[in-house]
This record gives structure tokens, sequence and C-alpha cells, in this order.
């Protein structure tokens, strides 16, 4: 099971200090990976600190210090889903400052439609959209783009 993590070492204190745990008896933890540095945090146990900072007092010397426990196991939440690798991007073809849609949505779509049957006026679409379930403004939009994108000034004159 993985540890909560976190992008600043303030924010994992403010979450164990949210779960309950005294400020004075939280440890930041640091995690490296792949991905950068982040931080979690988990408990100190009480009686260690203590004892801890009694060794480290300068009237306390090492037959009068007492054995220091193990530290108590880290606090253990996880609420974040696995991360993913990216999907390698695939460059978009870029024509007179527009570029073309990513395959699989509504804007590429009505771009593939008027691929198919060239240059048209926004009344004509209207209906074309409507028919196919698009929102009419969102294709009016697209197919100013497309217009940009093929080079044409004006829709055809019929």
């Amino acid at each position: 099971m993985t540890a909560k993590t976190y992008t600043k070492r303030e924010n994992a204190k403010r979450a164990a200090i949210a779960a309950g745990v005294p400020a004075e008896l939280v440890e930041i933890t640091v995690h490296k990976d792949a991905e950068g540095v982040r931080f979690g945090w988990k408990a100190k146990d009480a009686a260690a600190s203590a004892a801890q900072g009694a060794a480290n007092t300068p009237a306390a010397t090492a037959t009068e210090s007492e054995p220091v426990a193990a530290p108590a196991a880290a606090h253990v939440v996880t609420t974040s889903k696995p991360k993913q690798a990216a999907a390698p991007k695939v460059p978009r073809e870029e024509r007179n400052g527009v570029k073309r849609p990513r395959a699989g949505g509504a804007c590429a779509a009505v771009w593939e439609y008027l691929d198919q049957h060239g240059n048209m006026q926004p009344k004509d679409l209207k209906p074309v959209a409507a028919e196919r379930g698009w929102n009419e403004n969102n294709a009016l939009i697209e197919l100013y783009g497309w217009r940009k994108f093929m080079g044409l000034s004006r829709a055809a004159a019929k």
C-alpha cells in the first residue's frame, strides 16, 4: 500500500495535524522517484521522542540515557489513483495558424464532414449539425476554423 504524498513539506505537515497528530510528533518523509520529489508524514513515538530529546541535552551522558525505541509505523493513507503512463503525443497538422482537431471528438467529426462535403454556408451546416447531434454553435465555429485551415476566405456561392 502506498502512502499519500504531497508536493510540499508544509502540505504534508498540515495533513498530519488534520489527522490528529500533534505538530511536535510529525515526522516528514521524503519520497524520490522518476516523477520527482514528494513528501509524506508519519507520527513519531512520543516516548522515543522524549527520550531522544533528553539524550541530546548537555547534562545527559551515555550511561544516563534510555534506549530509544523504534519509531512507530508510518501513517498510510491512499486516496489518489495510480498514475498512468502518458500516451505518446502525435503532432497535429497545422496550416495557416490553425491546428486540425485530434480524431475521436465532436470537433473532428465536423471537420471530417466538411472534408467530405467541401465548403458550405452556415445555413446549410445547421440542419446537418442538428441531425447528427452536434452543438450548432460549435459546428459553426468549427466551420470557420476549417475554412481558415484550408485557406478559404468565404463560403462558396451556390
